[in-house]
């Protein structure tokens, strides 16, 4: 039977030690959930509990430990398993002794099995029903790892994951280093591992570009930028940004949705392992204030003003909002380019918004004429629009952009 899965996404303190491991950097990168309890269901709820956690450091691991706490009154219910941003597993327990509660550190070296010593006590650390070492075959440690809890045993019992950490021990990879889901919406830096045609992506990995990012001139976009090239099944992209950390290109026109592309980075003489995205007809992203992906939108007022609490929109008049990921347009654009302001290329497929939850009339949506990568849509408040802050969605195809994006009404 399939499980729902409950997903959520933990960040915490890191904590790193270095030293030289043969010439090469090594180091122990510790991160810690310091948030709100995850539930564990009964296995009548039919859910997985599924809890993330995204390794920021690019390691080749030699050593992962592991630490978990849960306050749950049978042990023997459970299944906790690792995943990591590769999909190698290890089973930490599965059906292991009958013991209230969890609270103890998982870790290869230890001399004895969980199963085997079944505590009763807080302690460890102690070796789980699989190694840690599956995950040393892995080309990196960075990306998102997956911590899944299961109770298909029980229906009357349930409780709580409390505590959850990994450490990496590794040495320091100085190779381009990206994952599938670090692919984003270069607005809404959601709808990781999806790109759509024209769309302006951002990845996010490390060794990407030049430590002083670079910022791409006025004018059509060029294929390499501070000495980073972004390939696209092989063929370069056009790219807006390079920088350590993140790269900013967008994807050609001419991708077929229902397909796979594979995005590789090269920077510094050296190329990325292959990150296989799907292609989608449209992704959606809303481009905000201070590029946080949420809060106040950049909009442009009818009165040219920028919209804000000072500046608020007029009901009934006309803002241009800023888009990513809408599709393709006709007419058609070579993907780089810039658009021209005669003709007007729109997109191809539907394009909606609600502004503070009623339907607002859209009169413009297309390719922004002169901004390479850029959508432009023309939204009308409507008159009867509640006044203050707003909810602004936007939809491509019936695909929605990110929550949490707002309008400031008059």
């Amino acid at each position: 039977m399939w499980k729902r899965i409950r997903t959520l996404t933990w960040t915490g303190t890191i904590l790193m030690t270095s030293g030289w491991v043969w010439g090469q950097t090594t180091q122990t990168a510790t991160y810690t959930y310091n948030g709100l309890p995850l539930a564990i269901y009964s296995d009548s709820a039919n859910v997985i509990t599924v809890a993330n956690i995204f390794v920021a450091k690019a390691l080749k691991a030699t050593k992962i430990t592991v630490q978990i706490q849960t306050q749950y009154p049978n042990s023997a219910d459970l299944k906790i398993y690792l995943f990591s941003p590769e999909g190698t597993r290890s089973i930490l327990l599965e059906h292991d002794c009958s013991v209230a509660n969890i609270d103890t550190s998982f870790d290869d070296s230890a001399q004895s099995l969980y199963k085997d010593f079944c505590p009763v006590t807080a302690g460890g650390p102690y070796r789980p029903d699989q190694p840690l070492s599956n995950f040393y075959s892995d080309t990196s440690a960075f990306g998102t790892w997956r911590l899944a809890v299961e109770n298909d045993s029980s229906d009357s019992r349930s409780g709580w994951l409390t505590a959850f950490s990994i450490s990496v021990t590794g040495t320091t990879q100085v190779s381009p280093t990206i994952r599938p889901q670090t692919v984003v919406n270069a607005a809404s830096f959601s709808n990781g591992g999806e790109l759509a045609p024209g769309e302006m992506v951002s990845v996010y990995g490390v060794g990407l570009g030049p430590t002083a990012a670079v910022t791409a001139p006025v004018g059509a976009l060029p294929t390499t930028l501070g000495g980073t090239t972004v390939l696209l099944n092989g063929n370069p992209a056009p790219i807006s940004y390079a920088s350590t950390f993140r790269v900013d290109f967008q994807a050609p026109f001419s991708v077929t949705p229902g397909t796979t592309v594979a995005v590789q980075v090269s920077a510094n003489n050296q190329t990325s392992a292959v990150a296989t995205v799907n292609v989608v007809e449209t992704s959606p992203g809303i481009y905000t204030i201070g590029g946080a992906g949420s809060g106040p939108v950049n909009a442009v007022n009818q009165s040219g003003s920028l919209n804000s609490k000072i500046n608020p929109a007029v009901k009934g008049s006309v803002v241009v909002i800023y888009a990513s990921g809408l599709g393709a347009v006709n007419p058609a654009l070579t993907a780089g380019s810039v658009p021209p302001l005669s003709p007007l290329s729109q997109t191809s497929g539907a394009v909606g918004a609600f502004i503070g939850g009623l339907p607002a009339t859209v009169t413009f949506s297309g390719a922004a004429p002169g901004y390479p990568g850029l959508y432009q849509i023309n939204v009308q408040v409507p008159p009867g629009a509640p006044s203050g802050t707003q909810s602004l969605e936007i939809y491509a195809k019936n695909k929605p952009s990110q929550v949490n994006t707002t309008l400031e009404v008059q």
